[in-house]
């Protein structure tokens, strides 16, 4: 899928994991990779879940998405880098026993260096779980353990283990693989990338300590900004998502947030995400001819001019939240909500518009129903 292939981890991934046999004669038993880190994924958000939910962004609590959100991925990345570099520094000790013995000790070194790698993956895969849960818990959000297809998209959109939408021919299909892929799907992919990266990255002696260490840092990264962005947009766009007036017309809203999101080029990760969460939502009907529907933002517009009454003021709304949520609001996609707007017999708030973005700039989230 996509450029899978080319990830410089994954020919060491696949050396590194052939972890179905390991694990099995381990005490994991017959269950596969991909099941067992499903599992372990499930219990590390579940566990999470117990804790008391701490102050949420808001003008009124004084938290905000550049302070307290920044932090908790500034953290996850200091765990991360230390993570990443003990290994490295197993690895290179590994190295240096089996070069002074003559490769005697290589019979202990190498093995326990291998058992490193291992355990650094599924720890990375832990601590980058937990920053995902506590960034959801500062936007007041909460993932589901029994259906965290949330966490498992943005894993596998983030670490490349997924396909781009707009790399195809067909991205309503992808969208909807997205949507309905459950964990084991991606799982063993996944786990094969990161534990790739973790050789790939060890082995070079003396200088894996700092690559190691460097290299988890920037994943958590790109992991964690990710997240932080899809999570405001969750938050942002939730009660458009479940508003009683709008749930009959959501396959018109994910039409115009998919051209919303596309006026300026390339879905980011986190409007893939988002997308994918939105069409869980739409019933098999609404899927009826996508392909031709994403390609076709006149039809779109012209098929807002059947939105019942009640049902207009909200999906106007909801558009201008997704166009004022990434914090700029292009011409193209001003001159998108201009065009919606009047099929829908209103007009474009620009000041409420640029109201948002200052908040979502300065806050991370609105101050009030837009």
């Amino acid at each position: 899928m996509g450029d899978e292939a080319a990830h410089p981890g994954d020919a060491a991934g696949a050396a590194a994991l052939p972890l179905t046999e390991a694990t099995s004669g381990a005490g994991v038993g017959a269950r596969s990779v991909q099941a067992w880190l499903e599992e372990l994924l499930s219990r590390a958000v579940r566990r999470y879940n117990r804790r008391p939910r701490p102050a949420s962004i808001a003008a009124s609590t004084g938290v905000t998405e550049r302070t307290q959100a920044r932090g908790v991925i500034r953290r996850a990345c200091v765990r991360s880098a230390l993570a990443g570099g003990a290994t490295g520094a197993l690895s290179t000790g590994a190295a240096a026993a089996t070069a002074e013995t003559n490769g005697i000790g290589g019979l202990v070194a190498i093995p326990a260096a291998a058992l490193a790698l291992g355990g650094e993956t599924v720890l990375r895969l832990l601590l980058h779980v937990q920053m995902l849960c506590e960034l959801a818990d500062l936007f007041g959000l909460r993932f589901d353990p029994d259906e965290p297809a949330d966490v498992w998209a943005l894993l596998a959109l983030t670490f490349g283990v997924a396909e781009h939408p707009q790399d195809t021919d067909d991205p309503a299909g992808v969208l909807v693989r997205s949507a309905r892929e459950r964990g084991s799907d991606v799982a063993r992919q996944l786990a094969a990338r990161l534990a790739g990266e973790s050789v790939a990255r060890n082995l070079v002696p003396v200088l894996s300590v700092a690559s190691s260490s460097i290299a988890s840092w920037v994943l958590t990264r790109r992991l964690g900004d990710t997240g932080r962005r899809y999570l405001r947009y969750r938050r942002a766009l939730d009660g458009a998502l479940c508003d009683e007036a709008l749930r009959p017309h959501l396959d018109r809203l994910f039409d115009g947030l998919w051209f919303i999101f596309t006026a300026d080029g390339r879905l980011k990760p986190e409007e893939t995400a988002l997308l994918a969460a939105v069409l869980r939502q739409l019933p098999a009907s609404a899927r009826a001819g996508l392909n031709e529907r994403l390609a076709d933002d006149i039809a779109w517009i012209e098929g807002l001019r059947g939105v019942p009454e009640g049902a207009r003021a909200p999906l106007l709304c909801a558009l201008q939240i997704a166009a004022a949520v990434d914090k700029v609001a292009s011409l193209r996609e001003r001159k998108l909500l201009a065009h919606a707007a009047a099929a829908l017999g209103l007009r474009v708030d620009e000041g409420g518009l640029g109201r948002m973005i200052r908040e979502f700039e300065e806050i991370g989230a609105l101050c009030a129903a837009a």
